[in-house]
């Protein structure tokens, strides 16, 4: 008789996983249906629930306090305050669903790849906004990273190493600040640690929301002698 070999590790795991599933299922945050697997997010609401943002607008950066040295600005959709986006962006940075981020990032590198003002090539650095270090200790992890490893999956572009570009200030949250108080806010925040990763490269500012436009100009401000061009992207648009 031929001995059969189990691999307990493989098998034990897949148990786990399955029993998790019925225990505890995975439902779309705007929806409710339940999903197959960790994201969130169900294909109908991931294309058709959230307000696009306007290209024509994101690609001029109208509304936005950005100078001309900023190339491009692009985002997914416009933030709904009070409303489902909030809530999934919320779930992001304050509810421990880092596979949300991923999935979104994917879905932003997709965008990005149809988007005419950048071309996708080895020279193109995603950068995301970093938090001070006694943050992202407390939040598990950085969203802006998770969602520019997403972008990187779709778009193979590098992800700048998280020694190249640090918060070495503490800021207090940019929520409820006005355009002034927030630039304010983030003088001196920045600091590089590897200037060569930035050199003769096109850097995306990856981020989850741009509101004024305030990080992301303190963040481009800080490279923009050390690159050819600086571009923001993020999920939302407020």
């Amino acid at each position: 008789m031929n001995k059969i070999t189990l691999k307990p590790p493989a098998l034990l795991s897949g148990l786990l996983r399955d029993l998790s599933g019925l225990l505890y299922p995975v439902s779309c945050l705007v929806c409710g249906d339940r999903q197959p697997d960790d994201t969130y997010l169900c294909d109908h609401c991931l294309h058709y629930a959230f307000e696009p943002a306007n290209p024509e607008e994101l690609e001029s950066c109208e509304g936005l306090i950005l100078p001309d040295h900023i190339r491009m600005q692009d985002s997914l959709w416009e933030f709904d305050k009070g409303g489902f986006l909030q809530d999934v962006l919320h779930q992001i940075k304050y509810g421990g669903l880092a596979e949300l981020g991923l999935t979104l990032g994917r879905h932003l590198g997709h965008r990005l790849s149809r988007n005419r003002w950048i071309e996708v090539s080895a020279d193109l650095l995603l950068l995301p906004v970093p938090l001070h270090p006694s943050r992202e200790r407390k939040r598990g992890y950085n969203q802006s990273r998770l969602i520019a490893r997403g972008m990187a999956k779709v778009t193979r572009a590098e992800v700048a190493p998280e020694r190249a570009l640090v918060r070495r200030r503490y800021t207090r949250t940019q929520t409820g600040l006005n355009a002034a108080q927030r630039k304010r806010n983030l003088e001196g925040a920045f600091e590089i640690r590897d200037a060569a990763i930035f050199r003769n490269r096109h850097a995306v500012i990856v981020d989850d929301v741009i509101t004024t436009g305030a990080t992301a100009l303190a963040v481009a401000n800080r490279i923009r002698q050390h690159v050819q061009s600086v571009s923001v992207a993020t999920i939302a648009r407020a």
